[in-house]
């Protein structure tokens, strides 16, 4: 099987995968837990080919570092995560977007108080996938 150098470390394509399987499933958890136990709190999301930012998209600096994401009861109209993103309709000003966020592209995730900060790895691979059926729930 294919090598990768990765972090010092040569893990195989399998484990490759295997690690990002494990990553989107942890922070999918992590954004629940966070959800049900804050009433607001923050996601910062690094630039990713897949990321949707319904017509706004990335805009100046965020091209490069990213943005950081606002989830509470008043900024969030609808919200659905599945196993590689999670699906969310948020607020920007007066104009409600739908997003499609990558688990691959989630950097961080903290609370107001910043009692609780999260900070993963990030893949920035295309990931091939079928959103024709895409709904909230």
């Amino acid at each position: 099987s294919k090598k990768v150098k990765l972090n010092e470390e040569v893990m195989s394509e399998d484990e490759k995968i295997d690690e990002k399987l494990l990553l989107r499933e942890f922070k999918s958890q992590v954004f629940d837990s966070f959800w049900d136990r804050f009433g607001t709190f923050f996601v910062h999301i690094l630039p990713h080919p897949n990321l949707e930012i319904g017509k706004r998209g990335l805009i100046a600096e965020e091209k490069e570092s990213g943005i950081v994401l606002v989830f509470g009861p008043k900024a969030v109209r609808d919200i659905s995560s599945q196993a590689q993103y999670l699906y969310a309709e948020l607020q920007f000003g007066y104009a409600w977007e739908k997003l499609i966020i990558p688990w691959d592209a989630v950097f961080r995730m903290y609370d107001k108080a910043q009692i609780a900060v999260v900070q993963t790895k990030v893949f920035s691979e295309e990931i091939d996938w079928d959103l024709k059926n895409t709904k909230g729930k």
